[in-house]
Order: C-alpha cells, then structure tokens, then sequence
C-alpha cells in the first residue's frame, strides 16, 4: 500500500475528507482529478504533493490543537489521525528523498 493510499484512508475513515477532489484540491493542491488519476496509475506522492499534504495537516491539526482547549477530547481521534499522517509523509520523504525536516515560512516554531 503506497503512502498515499495510507494516508488518504487515514482521512476518509475520521471524517477529515469526504471525496477525492477535496482531497485533491484543498489538501494536495493540485486539480480535482488528481487523486483519482494517481490512485488508477498506482502511484505515490510526488514531492510537491506530498509537501502540500504535509503543509495542510500541519495546519489543520494546529487549528484542532486550539478547538482541543475549547471542546475537550471531542477532537482528539481527529489530532491523532493527523499525527499519524505527518509522521506517514515525514518517513515517506526521508526514505524516498533523504529530507529529515520539513519547516514552512509560515509556521510558528
């Protein structure tokens, strides 16, 4: 199973996408289809992709991080689930690219 496929099923089964093209669109940032057309060849992440998926999670799970404080663990199994997919796209870009750290411009350290 490619990391890709991991980590997009990570996602549907918390309830964190709902379709391919969200996905596709606001997550990998990419067109509509490319999930799909990715998926059918047997493909993984391309780098940029995967950098953007990357990029997201980190974001999205810093936004429940915040909710956590109001809303208690309602959130948790979704923090987790993120986790689980950084640290999915983390091992993938080392392995595949020797890149150990991935820090973006706009993330607060």
């Amino acid at each position: 199973m490619t990391t890709l496929e991991q980590t997009t099923q990570i996602l549907f089964d918390n309830h964190l996408i709902y379709t391919n093209e969200e996905f596709s669109e606001k997550w990998a940032y990419k067109n509509k289809g490319w999930l799909a057309y990715t998926r059918h060849k047997g493909r993984d992440y391309s780098t940029d992709a995967a950098f953007n998926v990357l990029k997201e999670t980190r974001k999205r799970r810093a936004n429940l991080m915040r909710v956590r404080q109001r809303m208690g663990n309602l959130v948790e199994d979704s923090i987790n689930a993120l986790a689980t997919v950084e640290l999915l796209l983390q091992a993938m870009l080392q392995n595949r690219h020797n890149i150990k750290e991935c820090i973006f411009r706009d993330e607060v350290l």
